[in-house]
């Protein structure tokens, strides 16, 4: 809870300068629920999403959204089927802007809902001491609010990228263990503000109650922001390890791994206390990592996909192993700050399971520090596309 503290000023950071104009602003809280008269236990995640706020900052613009310039002269080329139609449908460049809230569950039959709002409707709310827009609340220790999506918004909006439905959610969360920035270069900035957090309150799905336990919520929150998002994905993270050696939960222990940053992941673990940070600030550190996401072959348990990370740091090395149920998972689509229809798609679950194994080196033989189970790993695989094209 101190290292929270000793960051709080990431909390009310606000896209500033060239990225206003210029740039994406990620804010994500991953939580698990109980459903009240089904015991199942779902995986939820609630994001907000600010995009280029000083672009079009009265009216939310999705460069999905088909927009061309035709004059009735130009409709007549069209219909004619000469070569200036060519250049009378030519498609305006558009940026997006906008605040999004995005919503929803991962797991069997999963999905994301999307409410699109005015970027400078996204306010700083003193006697909340939460950044708010419509009634959706992102506090210090407190995420309300709701979205709505109808099917016929979907039928007449598929630039909405997202499925229909409702969700509301009403929630207190800690902090427990927090990092300093993993990434902070040239603006851009990846913070776990929670790599293990804790939960608690309700949320509501389609009409079905689910009951979110701080004991049981397996929470995680993170933020980034910058002028780009990063051309491929790969993130991993958990909270909920239990050590294999003892047998034991490991109560005070968590890891979270994103990029590619520059090519690389960055790394946090905290095992039990003991805090390790792969960054590679210099040319000096002595970083050796690889990742990989690929599919496995098909099992009694359906389609999985297999993330695995391996990283050497002089006499630390810790190995990574994490499976997903395809079936489990589906794509987040986020337009990028460029706009030309360009989308980072990201496949994600909540439902990853697997292992961590943290070994010292010693002379040419490695020592087991550490070797856990891991359970309800946010897990993420994408890449930017150009769509449409």
């Amino acid at each position: 809870m101190a290292n929270a503290k000793k960051y709080q000023r990431f909390e009310q950071y606000l896209l500033r300068g060239k990225l206003c104009h210029n740039g994406f602003e990620r804010w994500r809280y991953s939580f698990v629920g109980i459903g009240r008269t089904t015991g199942e236990e779902r995986s939820f995640f609630i994001e907000l999403y600010l995009v280029n706020p000083a672009v079009s900052p009265k009216e939310p613009v999705l460069a999905q959204k088909s927009r061309l310039s035709l004059s009735e002269a130009d409709l007549q080329y069209a219909l004619a089927g000469t070569d200036a139609a060519q250049n009378a449908s030519a498609e305006i460049a558009v940026q997006p802007s906008y605040a999004l809230v995005k919503a929803g569950v991962f797991g069997e039959q999963g999905k994301q809902l999307n409410a699109f709002f005015a970027a400078n409707q996204l306010s700083w709310q003193k006697n909340e001491a939460a950044f708010v827009v419509a009634d959706c609340a992102f506090g210090m220790e407190q995420v309300r609010g709701s979205v709505r999506v109808a099917p016929s918004e979907i039928r007449e909006h598929p630039e909405m990228l997202c499925s229909s439905g409702v969700m509301d959610w009403s929630l207190r969360y800690e902090k427990v263990i927090s990092t300093a920035p993993l990434y902070r270069k040239k603006g851009a900035v990846w913070i776990v503000g929670g790599a293990k957090a804790t939960f608690a309150g309700t949320v509501h799905l389609d009409g079905e109650e689910f009951v979110v336990s701080s004991r049981k919520s397996s929470g995680y929150i993170d933020r980034s922001w910058g002028s780009a998002l990063n051309p491929s994905v790969l993130h991993v993270s958990s909270s909920n390890l239990t050590s294999l050696i003892t047998g034991k939960p490991l109560a005070s222990s968590c890891f979270a791994m994103s990029g590619e940053f520059e090519g690389a992941l960055k790394m946090y673990v905290n095992l039990e206390g003991e805090e390790l940070r792969i960054r590679k600030d210099s040319v000096f550190d002595r970083i050796t990592e690889i990742h990989d996401c690929s599919p496995m072959p098909p099992d009694a348990d359906g389609e999985k996909l297999h993330w695995t990370v391996s990283v050497h740091r002089k006499r630390l090395v810790i190995d990574v192993d994490i499976f997903c149920k395809t079936a489990e998972m589906f794509v987040r689509d986020y337009e990028a700050p460029e706009g030309e229809r360009r989308l980072l798609k990201v496949l994600g679950g909540g439902t990853g399971f697997g292992e961590i194994r943290i070994y010292k080196k010693r002379g040419k033989d490695l020592e087991l520090l550490e070797h856990a189970h891991v359970a309800d790993a946010l897990c993420e695989y994408g890449q930017v596309e150009t769509v449409g094209a």
